[in-house]
């Protein structure tokens, strides 16, 4: 029984560090006819700034998580329609505290009010079909605050909030 447990607690560790180095993001996602999911982008006609970038996924797929995080609440991107879902997280990077959120993914349960390590896996990726026909299917992730690093990531400054794009930060 004690070999078994030594075994299996060994492969766990294994998976967690090979899990830590492998890529947390997709390609992102391009412009299709519902816009584009680069950081910044056009939303409403102009009036909005795109705060975060798109990843492209296949429904179903395992999200994993792109940072060292503190997930401490769920999160829906839209007050209307609860189906689609995510989660609201903390995190330090480079000593900076930042506030996120990664959506269009159902959490796994009991994520939410955990501490994960970059690279564990998070929870599954839902499709958008149902709201935007034809667009690519993908998780947005945004990552913002107080503090002014722009000396260090491209940044963009909304609404009183610094807000990073992810992509530079991995």
């Amino acid at each position: 029984m004690k070999k078994l447990l030594l075994v299996t607690s060994l492969i766990l560790l294994a998976s967690r560090r090979l899990g830590a180095n492998r890529a947390v993001f997709n390609p992102s996602r391009n412009t299709d006819d519902w816009g584009s999911g680069s950081f910044g982008a056009s939303r409403d006609g102009g009036t909005r700034p795109h705060l975060g970038t798109d990843y492209t996924v296949t429904e179903g797929e395992v999200v994993y998580a792109p940072f060292d995080m503190d997930i401490y609440s769920g999160s829906y991107p839209y007050a209307s329609n609860l189906a689609f879902k995510g989660v609201k997280f903390n995190t330090q990077i480079n000593g900076v505290d930042y506030n996120g959120r990664i959506w269009y993914f159902v959490p796994y349960t009991g994520i939410v009010g955990s501490v994960v390590s970059k690279g564990d896996p998070i929870g599954v990726a839902q499709s958008l079909q149902s709201k935007y026909p034809g667009i690519t299917d993908h998780i947005h992730v945004h990552l913002s605050t107080a503090v002014d690093v722009s000396n260090q990531f491209n940044t963009m400054l909304y609404e009183g909030r610094y807000y990073v794009n992810p992509s530079d930060v991995v």
